[in-house]
């Protein structure tokens, strides 16, 4: 299982030496340059102020700016997405729209309501702030986006969805006391006994919960009047900079499942637990099967089935409640709207020039075709340039017939070079007639920070 898409090591934050870019443009259009001798910084820790104005967060005492671009390439935020109406991602936040951070904004302008497919809809708002629930609630500041007005809507919206999607299941699928532990209480701090007639809501209590949590590594920069800038350079999971509202992870085989409507998120239960679907719209939701293979919302809503053994990345309001990011299935689901799909797993990438490349992946589906693999660079347009032979993977294969995927283990591969061949491409094509039906191309140098 992969529980590392938006998660910055220990190790990896510890690492202090030289910066990886040497010149960054700000939002508005500065150009800053390293300061020499260099300095670093890390931080992993929550998140306590927004300065939309200038692209600054502020975390463990560092006032960190997001760039519009580093070393020439558009700076983007790990962890954040943006999609569209019909849940098309656009990719993460940027500098060019840092607002969309804004719980404001989050909670009103950015609002999708219709629904995807034959699935629920696609972001209905937040549920959780990304400030802690005390600075939140507290006195409005001006310039910090933390209204009480704002931290209300947002807890309304997790008392509306929970109760909503909990009302879809049978009784025994959840606990009977469930509204209750999810802080529906009465005037005397009691569970309600009767789930169609609440206590009034100003008895209810919200879980309190930290804000989000910034982590990045970086260096200081400086503009020509020698203003100082702190600007993350160094990637850690292919991002310099990523944002987490949490990294709960809940394992186990699904109870039951429900499609949402309108109003109502898709959900499923593993445990006493409540999965909902993500409905924040600056939090990503993405689906993973067979082989890291990307699954639709509505495919997986629809053939999801109780027992089905699944893993889950999200931000947890409470004890029983998660708002699921990301969803492992890849031991049950494939989709076949990806046609073929090829996944290298970036954390067994490692390379020694005297030995060569190392790494894990794996191809689905595997009947009836073979892959093939080629080392190159990417040039400025963006295609990739082939400085080997296209070599055949197939010897290297490990098939497993009943899931009909293949899995490659590759260790010590000639090829790769840190100046002339930084990536290397997959191509999977059909063994009757030779159609190419997937090409994906793994920039390793970039992933290994060479």
């Amino acid at each position: 299982m992969r529980f590392s898409h938006f998660i910055a090591s220990t190790a990896v934050l510890s690492v202090a030496g030289m910066a990886f870019a040497q010149s960054a443009v700000l939002h508005n259009g500065v150009h800053v340059t390293l300061k020499l001798p260099v300095e670093n910084f890390a931080v992993e820790g929550p998140l306590w102020n927004i300065d939309y104005a200038n692209r600054q967060l502020v975390s463990l005492g560092h006032r960190i700016t997001i760039p519009a671009t580093l070393n020439g390439t558009a700076f983007t935020m790990g962890g954040t997405q943006i999609v569209d109406s019909e849940e098309i991602s656009f990719g993460e936040i940027t500098a060019l729209n840092f607002d969309r951070l804004s719980d404001t904004n989050a909670a009103s302008r950015d609002t999708i309501q219709t629904t995807s497919g034959g699935a629920g809809p696609i972001r209905l708002g937040p549920a959780r702030s990304i400030h802690s629930t005390g600075e939140a609630r507290g006195i409005s500041v001006g310039g910090l986006d933390r209204t009480p007005v704002v931290e209300k809507s947002i807890e309304d919206n997790y008392f509306f969805l929970v109760r909503n999607a909990f009302l879809q299941y049978p009784t025994g699928v959840l606990p009977a006391n469930f509204l209750g532990t999810i802080g529906i209480r009465t005037d005397t701090g009691g569970f309600p006994t009767n789930n169609n007639q609440l206590p009034p809501r100003r008895f209810w209590r919200y879980p309190t919960a930290s804000g989000a949590t910034l982590i990045a590594q970086g260096s200081v920069y400086v503009d020509t009047a020698g203003t100082r800038y702190l600007i993350p350079d160094f990637t850690v999971k292919g991002f310099y900079a990523t944002l987490i509202m949490s990294e709960n992870v809940c394992i186990g085989n699904m109870v039951a499942s429900a499609i949402g409507n309108y109003n109502t998120p898709d959900s499923f239960v593993i445990g006493a637990t409540l999965c909902l679907m993500n409905q924040d719209p600056r939090m990503p939701l993405t689906i993973l099967g067979v082989g890291d293979s990307p699954v639709s919302k509505e495919f997986f809503s629809t053939n999801v089935q109780p027992g089905m053994s699944l893993a889950v990345v999200g931000h947890m309001i409470g004890e029983h409640v998660m708002f699921a990011e990301v969803i492992d299935a890849s031991g049950d689901l494939f989709d076949p709207a990806v046609g073929v799909w090829v996944s290298v797993i970036d954390r067994t990438l490692s390379y020694a020039p005297s030995k060569g490349l190392t790494y894990t992946g794996s191809v689905t589906p595997i009947a009836g075709n073979s892959i093939y693999y080629e080392y190159g660079s990417v040039n400025s347009l963006g295609t990739f340039v082939a400085t080997t032979p296209l070599v055949s993977l197939d010897p290297n294969l490990i098939i497993d017939t009943v899931l009909n995927t293949a899995k490659f283990v590759i260790r010590d591969q000639s090829g790769g070079d840190l100046t002339t061949a930084r990536s290397i491409r997959f191509t999977v094509k059909e063994n009757a007639g030779g159609t190419v039906l997937r090409q994906t191309v793994c920039n390793w140098a970039d992933l290994l920070n060479l």
